[in-house]
């Protein structure tokens, strides 16, 4: 079976089916729950600062100064931890950017020249507490570090020399960040499926990343001429005491983007040959342990191996948006970022205005924040079930991210679907009514029969165009799919949270039901997320606890 055939298959033989769930453990084993923290015990660790956006940007968004100070604020919106729920003597911690089952697979390393700390700052001891053995690091040199949402800080894990740095030809004031899968922590819970969901994951954290780069006047841009054993070698993922495959806890490189921190849309394209100039002399540290057992799943690996293929040549347009709606959105998602919640049920009655669902229909479009991150051309059209929102029937509803695939989704979707443009909505959304009628049940039903579904105000399932775009680049696109529905639920998540409302993303649903319900067939279109927004019902014996202790 060759490499795109591969994917495919894993893509089939991992849709749940109403009598037949996509294989996963038989139940969950607690006393072997990975540790969600991954932590380099050893390295040279700075601690940086448990605050919000005060290294503020100018009105236009030009930049906020490069510093350990702005990269604090950077990573403290984006990453970090944002909060902690408290329940019978027990607590968990809440992250930025969210994950299926609040497991977080993914990790972020940082790569940086020179840093200035205006503050004062400290090289102190790795976050479990073990003391560093290592020589310490200057921030003052360029360094690869991990980022360490528990504690809030930069594990130092290597050097990078001064002159390298400097060979790679960057910008002024850029700095690279990439982002890495741990698919045990995700596996343990959900089996065969848990590859969807590390990509889900790292969709969101993309965007979360691209947020908040951008309230500080950053740009963000997504690199696509890195191969993933290229960026496991940079990262030093391959070093000798690092996980390997044999111990289950292995991660493995997703994605590298550049930070343009002077606020500037570069065209500078990072290759492999590019990262063959840095010269990396790594620090004594070792990654801790995450879990005492693990359960192999090869359909992971397989799937895995078989979208890590050379990377592509991008042909198609990058998306540009209007710098004033860039500035206005970003305006908005400032205050927002580190308040977004999962909600766990929805109130089953609230109404939503109808200006209110029309700004969140405006904030999944690819020409606005964080849609704006991704360099081709969108490919996930969001499908609704519109259960109770002011002045439209209740339906089935469609909104084109790309209208001209309108067309071919009138080929390939049901041929009694009315495609009318409901007359409240404004002309600049191509947002169309496919049949009306209570979609209650079928949003529930599709969405393995979860109640959140049908009692938000709406639902939503992300119908990707799907198996033209794995022909023209490759099964490494398939992740990247995933990548954009990620990406649309982060959207969503802060739009609803600006207009008062609350969202959830649902990773467990019936694929080929959704696409019965539209009259879809074969592989030209598929599901591949679900997503429900609506008012939150409280439980009040959780409590509320500070992010950190």
């Amino acid at each position: 079976m060759d490499d795109l055939g591969a994917v495919l298959a894993y893509h089939q033989r991992t849709k749940h089916q109403p009598r037949a769930m996509a294989a996963g453990p038989a139940g969950l084993d607690w006393s072997n729950q990975p540790d969600p923290f991954r932590r380099y015990q050893g390295a040279p660790c700075f601690m940086l600062a448990r605050q919000g956006f005060s290294t503020a940007a100018d009105e236009s968004y030009s930049g906020a100064p490069l510093c350990l100070e702005s990269l604090s604020e950077f990573f403290f919106e984006s990453l970090a931890i944002s909060g902690r729920k408290g329940f019978a003597g027990s607590s968990w911690p809440l992250r930025v950017n969210p994950s299926s089952g609040n497991l977080h697979p993914i990790e972020a390393y940082l790569i940086a020249g020179p840093l200035a700390w205006r503050g004062g700052g400290e090289v102190a001891t790795s976050g479990d507490g073990i003391r560093n053995d290592a020589p310490a690091i200057s921030h003052g040199s360029p360094a690869l570090y991990h980022y360490a949402p528990q504690s809030h800080s930069l594990e130092t894990l290597a050097r990078v020399t001064e002159q390298s740095w400097e060979r790679l030809g960057l910008p002024a004031g850029t700095v690279l960040l990439a982002f890495s899968s741990i698919y045990w922590r995700e596996a343990w819970k959900y089996g065969e499926r848990a590859f969807r969901y590390c990509m889900l994951d790292a969709g969101h954290a993309l965007a979360a990343a691209a947020l908040a780069a951008g309230c500080l006047g950053w740009r963000l841009s997504l690199q696509e001429g890195i191969g993933r054993q290229e960026l496991a070698g940079l990262l030093g993922l391959n070093l000798p005491g690092r996980p390997q495959a044999e111990s289950g806890e292995e991660e493995q490189p997703v994605m590298l983007v550049s930070i343009f921190t002077d606020g500037l849309a570069h065209d500078t394209s990072i290759h492999s040959g590019s990262l063959s100039l840095l010269e990396i002399v790594p620090l004594p540290s070792r990654p801790n342990s995450l879990s005492p057992r693990h359960v192999s799943w090869p359909a992971i690996d397989l799937v895995a191996r078989a979208s890590d293929k050379p990377p592509y040549q991008e042909t198609d347009f990058e998306v540009h948006m209007n710098s004033a709606a860039r500035n206005a959105v970003l305006s908005g998602y400032r205050p927002l970022l580190r308040r977004r919640r999962s909600a766990q049920a929805m109130d089953g009655r609230s109404v939503m205005p109808l200006s209110a669902f029309q700004s969140i229909l405006r904030a999944v479009l690819p020409e606005l924040p964080p849609g704006q991150s991704l360099p081709w051309r969108p490919c996930v059209h969001p499908v609704f079930f519109v259960h109770r929102v002011e002045g439209l029937s209740t339906g089935l509803y469609i909104l084109l991210r790309d209208e001209g695939q309108k067309e071919c989704l009138l080929q390939a979707m049901r041929q009694d679907f009315v495609w009318q443009r409901p007359s409240r909505i404004a002309e600049d959304q191509p947002f169309y009514l496919l049949a009306q009628g209570d979609s209650r049940l079928s949003a529930r039903a599709a969405s393995c029969r979860q109640e959140i579904a049908s009692d938000g105000c709406f639902a939503a399932a992300m119908i990707a165009r799907f198996g033209e775009p794995l022909k023209r680049y490759g099964p490494r696109f398939y992740p990247r799919l995933l990548w954009e529905c990620g990406v649309m639920g982060q959207a969503l998540y802060l739009a609803a949270e600006a207009e008062g409302f609350q969202g959830c993303g649902i990773g467990c649903f019936f694929d080929d039901m959704v696409h019965d319900m539209l009259g879809l067939s074969g592989l030209q279109y598929q599901d591949l997320y679900h997503f429900t927004v609506g008012r939150a019902r409280i439980d009040s014996r959780i409590l509320d606890l500070p992010p950190y202790e």
